[in-house]
């Protein structure tokens, strides 16, 4: 009966329930059957949103839109464009730059998308760019926001895998370090193959412009990451301070933020709250169904049954994580394949924060491939372009990335040279 969950589950999501339903129903079942009382459902759900690091979670996603709000994305593409504009297809190379210094702040890559990828995809098709290219540059550039730190993403996988959100942050710099010269790389390599529209080079002085005006944006990483690490404040009151920050640049540095833009803010913060809070409050259920029945334990010895090397079982689960990126969210994907597979790896010596990053990266991917590619959505809607268009623009970077994906699978020091730098080898 055990075995039977997962594809409940997966027949669950074909017929089109949302995820939170049909985890919540799969382990109301599973509780049921097991003959326990089923008020322990409702018990689990608020024991699963009963933790310190979740509060992270809606303080980052408000850092994000508060930043959107108050016209931080504008003046990050105003010195984007200063700075990397004149390059060979330089709107695009803005494109990516932009969203590494935005993904400093946002954790998240469809606020990215929607934030710099509105001002972004405006400005190219304004310069003379095919709208599906300029929202799959978009698209591709947001899968940075998640890897770079700060990173929804990695504090949700902390708080389901027990490991520490600060090593989690810096694991993924390295990492999204290399995606973003991939990124580049490729654009360089088709702008020689097409005519791409050229931007002039920024004078000196206009730099300096643009880099004051940018400033207070461009410090923000330093001084969120910074505190964390010299203990001022844990890595979730770093979601606290960036959200104080937010509203101190819109309300008092800058002082030109409608106040209805930020009450919006709040507003899309919570909707986006509720429904990934939900998602969590219903996996609960459901591993703690899977643990009562030994699921990640049976998983653990059939792997070592198996005599499944460690190479070969990131390979499994990194195909694994690629189909299962074609139909759900990263959300869902997240919750309920780490509590599943992280007893396995960490039994074959394997790092669990080495498998997070690689994990994240690989969901990020996820957000390019459809049917359910988020990040496609959101820029096609945006760009007014269909999203099998902007898929098709996404394959030379869905390739790159891919590669990225394996070097870090097999390479673990891109993913942990600098956390073991910072905070000493784990033990």
């Amino acid at each position: 009966m055990t075995w039977l969950y997962g594809p409940a589950l997966l027949a669950m999501f074909g017929t089109g329930l949302p995820i939170a339903i049909a985890l919540l129903l799969c382990g109301a079942i599973g509780v049921v059957v097991a003959g326990v009382p089923l008020g322990i459902v409702a018990q689990r759900m608020v024991f699963g949103l009963d933790s310190f690091t979740l509060i992270a979670i809606p303080l980052f996603l408000l850092m994000g839109n508060l930043m959107n709000a108050t016209g931080v994305t504008h003046r990050i593409f105003d010195f984007a464009i200063a700075m990397v504009g004149h390059w060979r297809a330089g709107l695009c190379q803005v494109n990516i730059f932009g969203s590494v210094v935005f993904s400093g702040m946002s954790g998240s890559a469809l606020a990215d998308a929607a934030g710099m990828g509105a001002v972004e995809i405006r400005a190219m098709v304004a310069a003379g760019y095919r709208p599906s290219y300029a929202a799959a540059m978009s698209a591709v550039s947001a899968t940075l926001g998640p890897v770079i730190p700060p990173s929804i993403a990695a504090v949700l996988y902390a708080f389901i895998a027990d490991v520490s959100v600060g090593r989690m942050f810096l694991g993924g710099v390295v990492p999204g370090l290399m995606m973003t010269a991939v990124m580049m790389a490729i654009v360089h390599v088709k702008a020689g193959k097409g005519d791409y529209p050229e931007h002039p080079r920024a004078s000196w002085p206009a730099r300096g412009r643009a880099t004051v005006a940018a400033l207070p944006a461009l410090v923000a990483p330093v001084l969120l990451i910074g505190g964390m690490r010299s203990g001022i404040f844990t890595p979730t009151e770093v979601a606290a301070v960036g959200v104080l920050y937010a509203v101190l640049l819109g309300l008092v540095y800058w002082r030109e933020t409608d106040p209805r833009a930020m009450l919006e803010a709040c507003r899309d913060t919570a909707l986006s709250t509720g429904a990934i809070m939900l998602i969590v409050a219903a996996a609960h259920v459901f591993a703690w169904i899977l643990a009562r029945d030994r699921i990640p334990q049976q998983l653990t010895e059939a792997i070592i049954r198996f005599g499944l090397e460690p190479w070969q079982l990131l390979l499994v689960v990194n195909v694994l994580l690629l189909l299962l990126g074609m139909v759900l969210d990263t959300t869902g994907i997240m919750i309920l394949v780490t509590p599943v597979i992280v007893p396995s790896i960490v039994k074959l010596g394997i790092d669990p924060v080495h498998f997070g990053t690689v994990m994240i990266v690989n969901m990020m991917i996820g957000l390019l491939t459809p049917p359910v590619g988020m990040a496609l959505f959101v820029v096609s809607n945006l760009a007014k372009v269909p999203v099998e268009a902007v898929a098709r623009e996404c394959v030379p970077f869905i390739i790159g990335l891919i590669g990225v994906l394996i070097l870090i699978t097999y390479i673990p020091a891109t993913v942990l040279w600098l956390p073991d730098l910072v905070y000493g080898p784990a033990r």
